[in-house]
């Protein structure tokens, strides 16, 4: 296929995360010289490339395909992508992780359900398959996927947040089992004490995640 050959995004756009590509210093030069001038609509290389490249051709979905529920998606449409997440052996070529990705949640879920504005991305089928993955990657890769003590805190802050909204889901009531919670590769370590600093009152009462003690 030719260049630009990529998946839809949505309407006439494209999507950036597989494409056909030619190599040239012609067209980086193009792209360099207007990077200035010209706006991207999200702000990051997709916004850009679409306004560069306004004809582009089409791959099968299946090479890109985006897990995320559209809102006009009705009940069949979700089964059936929920369906192509968990196929095995795979039917997808590539399962573009839109919203948070898994390797930046617990493992216990997908934590997109706790956050109203990401819940469209929200799939425990799709999260569970990555953590598939990654549980057959050599510990050398896995080490990349390990949490930030800032995150860890972030995942907590926003678990409780769908607590007080009491989200129908119930995610946020799981019990946190993830060992990444126990491995701490920064300085500091304590990240239960950032929740007093964002106005929890109490960081560990009633809390399912264990206090981070060890480090590796």
């Amino acid at each position: 296929m030719p260049e630009i050959t990529a998946t839809g995004n949505n309407a006439t756009l494209f999507n950036s995360g597989v494409m056909v590509i030619e190599p040239s210093n012609c067209t980086f030069q193009l792209l360099m010289d207007h990077i200035n001038e010209i706006t991207s609509y999200n702000g990051g290389d997709q916004g850009y490339l679409n306004e560069i490249f306004t004809w582009w051709h089409r791959i099968p979905k299946h090479m890109n395909f985006l897990k995320h529920f559209w809102e006009g998606d009705d009940d069949s449409a979700k089964a059936k992508k929920t369906e192509l997440f968990g196929a095995d052996p795979p039917i997808l070529y590539v399962l573009h992780y839109l919203g948070m990705k898994p390797w930046l949640c617990f493992r216990d879920y997908d934590c997109n359900w706790n956050i109203p504005l990401m819940r469209e991305f929200a799939s425990d089928v799709a999260h569970a398959r990555w953590w598939k993955v990654h549980d057959n990657m050599p510990e050398k890769l896995q080490s990349y996927c390990l949490l930030r003590s800032k995150l860890k805190a972030g995942l907590e802050w926003e678990r409780r947040q769908a607590e007080k909204a009491n989200l129908e889901d119930g995610h946020w009531r799981r019990n946190i089992t993830d060992p990444r919670l126990t491995i701490c590769y920064e300085k500091f370590c304590y990240w239960e004490s950032m929740l007093l600093h964002w106005g929890e009152k109490n960081p560990t009462n009633n809390n399912p995640v264990p206090a981070t003690i060890s480090s590796s």
